[in-house]
Parts: C-alpha cells; structure tokens; sequence
C-alpha cells in the first residue's frame, strides 16, 4: 500500500453550483416521498382524528389537517429551502478559494493498495474541477515512469510515445507538476 497527498488548491463555483443544485432538488424529492409516507400511515392509524378528539373535550371549537394544503407549505419551503442551500454551497466554494489561497489548499491523504497492478498507477490522471485555458497545462503519460514508478509530465502540445497508452487530461494549475499531484 502505496500513501499519496493530494491537495485541493480549488473548486470550480459553476461546477459546485451543478452538483449543489442536482444533490439539493434530489434530497427533495426524498423529503417529499417521505412525509408522503409518513402522512399515509399517520392517516390509516387515524392519529389526527384522535388528537382532534381529545382538542374538542378541552374546548377547542374545531380541528382538522388539511393535508392538500399541508403538503403545499411543505412543497413550497423545500423549494426555497433547495434555492438557499445552493447558494450556500457556492458561497462556501467561493470562500475556500480564497482560504486556499492563503493556507495553500486542502490536503486529502490517499493510499493506494495497488492490488490489481503491482502498486504502480497506471492510466493516473490528476482530478481536475475544470479545464485549463487553452495552451496550458501538463498531461499525465503513465506509458513513460520518473522518481520510482511515478507518471512523468510531459507538455500537451508534444505527440505522445504511445498513442494507445498515453492519457490527455490537463492540469488546472500549470505549475502543478506530476510528484506534486502524487506525493
């Protein structure tokens, strides 16, 4: 088992904004379903009308649960509720950006059991947010190997040694380099 450092210099707001938004209108759905569920069985063990029951013997005038009217205002704050947590979460990009750029980045340690390859990486690419401006950037060629068993970098422009073994992924960042990304 191999230990690699990755770190985590920046995420892309746009591409926060997507997921945030995709896993928010997802997690309502799941809340809908569920109190659609919850509401099922409270209704067949008739739960409301023993409550209202009981609110009519202490002296209240009237009770019921309009369930359409329920699920309306439920409806109504999971959507904003799905708005405010997406900005939540680009602003939280947002902010990480700028602390990365004081504190250098989030560090994720990574171990690699190589079980299937002889713990070498093979096909390694960096995991990138988005992709670079054209004309920078460096690509990953698992074919060539520097610094014990590491893909060496090697710039985009260059033909690759071999075209069936060689991987175009750029960079983000072009100071990046290979034994930076899979230290």
């Amino acid at each position: 088992m191999a230990r690699r450092r990755m770190t985590i210099k920046r995420l892309d707001p746009w591409s926060v904004l997507k997921f945030g938004a995709f896993a928010s209108v997802v997690l309502y759905a799941v809340f809908l379903l569920v109190a659609g569920v919850v509401w099922f069985i409270i209704d067949r063990l008739q739960l409301v009308d023993q409550a209202c029951e009981i609110a009519l013997d202490i002296g209240f005038t009237s009770c019921g649960v309009n369930a359409g009217n329920l699920f309306q205002v439920l409806a109504l704050l999971g959507a904003m509720w799905v708005i405010v947590q997406t900005a939540i979460l680009v602003f939280l990009a947002f902010l990480h950006n700028l602390i990365a750029d004081l504190t250098g980045g989030l560090v994720i340690g990574v171990i690699d059991d190589g079980a299937s390859d002889g713990g070498q990486l093979r096909n390694a690419v960096p995991i990138t947010a988005s992709s670079p401006p054209a004309g920078r950037g460096l690509v990953v060629d698992p074919s060539r190997s520097s610094d014990g068993g590491q893909p060496a970098a090697e710039d985009e422009h260059a033909a690759p040694q071999d075209p069936d073994r060689a991987s175009a992924s750029p960079d983000p960042d072009p100071a990046t380099s290979s034994e930076r990304l899979f230290r």
